[in-house]
């Protein structure tokens, strides 16, 4: 832009644009994580639904491990499937909109700086 001032309003756009890309890099480390825990819990269902059902299972709390039951623990690793699933579902809906949002801004962010008028959003 040969000399030319960026107007405030393309530069609340730009800005704009840099929170949600922030926003949805917090989303993909956070998917991440999820995905990471999904992967751990889901091993370990596959290692316990392997054993024998009187077998003697523990469980870490905190720094100590405490004997339970293969039912408990295959019914609270379960649960912790489903609870990971679901949260899963919901960080990938939310970075759908955020790319969709991303995208539709940064066309109109250059629509913006190539001339173009302002869109009434």
């Amino acid at each position: 832009m040969s000399g030319r001032e960026i107007p405030p309003s393309v530069q609340q756009q730009v800005l704009r644009l840099q929170q949600l890309q922030q926003s949805l890099a917090l989303l993909l480390s956070e998917k991440q994580r999820i995905e990471a825990e999904l992967a751990e819990v889901s091993t370990a269902l596959e290692e316990v639904n392997k054993m024998d059902d009187v077998a003697v299972v523990y469980k870490a709390v905190g720094p100590v491990l405490v004997q339970t039951t293969k039912t408990k623990i295959v019914a609270e690793l379960t649960e912790r499937k489903e609870l990971a699933d679901t949260r899963l579902k919901v960080i990938e809906r939310q970075e759908s909109r955020a790319r969709a949002q991303i995208e539709s801004l940064q066309k109109e962010v250059q629509r913006l700086l190539s001339g173009g008028q302002p869109s009434s959003q």
